[in-house]
């Protein structure tokens, strides 16, 4: 919550009452971090894209329920 209303100026009372969870999610996923990977090898973990897309799946699984 620190980072997005660092980020954004929001309040935390405006981030818990009038941002959406999913664009919450969203902001989080897009922001830049540090990604260990767990083995030595080059593009054994997942790309950014194929992150995106996992989470962009579970967002629309859940609006077909």
């Amino acid at each position: 919550m620190w980072q997005i209303a660092d980020a954004t100026g929001w309040s935390v009372k405006y981030i818990l009452s009038g941002v959406n969870y999913q664009t919450l999610i969203m902001m989080l996923s897009d922001a830049p971090r540090y990604v260990r990977r767990k083995s030595g090898k080059p593009g054994s973990g997942a790309s950014a894209e194929e992150e995106a897309g996992e989470i962009a799946g579970f967002f629309r699984s859940q609006l077909d329920k």
